[in-house]
């Protein structure tokens, strides 16, 4: 068999842009046989028409047909006229608002179930909570332990022998 009558895998991946295992999975799912030449796989040129078919593409060895549109810029009210405009920013700037207000939302209600169950949590998951790098120094709290004071809230330290720090969220006590 000659190399005009078969194409390589590689040169389909790129016409069609789609990854190596994609396409052997097509070719798996319409039933075609690989050729196989040493590191090189192949697949027969009739065969290559199934896969265009089957991704819904044209062959790209079929001539290109175009056609030249012309718009009248001046007509505001043409469907292929698209005009730049900032309306949508207002917009934006509201959904980026709502968004960042509904986070601060989530993360309170999380300190909050966190102070209400008792849960302890590592420095690590702390840190991502507060959004912080690292933990603010430890200071004595009401409670009389060592820990920080951080959005209304007391995060105390417990240290166990053979264990990780972790934190509890407590309200502070006022004595």
């Amino acid at each position: 068999m000659s190399s005009q009558q078969a194409v390589s895998l590689g040169s389909l991946e790129a016409d069609l842009g789609i990854s190596r295992v994609d396409l052997l999975l097509i070719i798996r799912e319409l039933g075609i046989e690989p050729i196989r030449r040493g590191m090189r796989t192949l697949v027969r040129q009739e065969e290559t028409g199934l896969i265009y078919d089957h991704l819904g593409r044209d062959n790209p060895k079929a001539p290109l047909v175009a056609e030249v549109v012309t718009v009248d810029s001046n007509s505001s009210h043409h469907e292929l006229v698209t005009t730049e405009t900032n309306a949508e920013q207002p917009f934006q700037d509201d959904v980026r608002k709502y968004s960042k207000l509904r986070l601060l939302r989530e993360k309170i209600e999380l300190l909050h179930l966190l102070k209400t169950t008792k849960i302890e949590l590592s420095s690590h998951e702390i840190c991502s909570l507060l959004e912080v790098k690292r933990l603010p120094q430890t200071v004595q709290l009401s409670s009389g332990q060592l820990g920080f004071r951080r959005m209304g809230l007391e995060f105390e330290r417990i240290h166990r022998a053979g264990q990780r720090t972790a934190w509890l969220i407590k309200k502070p006590t006022n004595h």
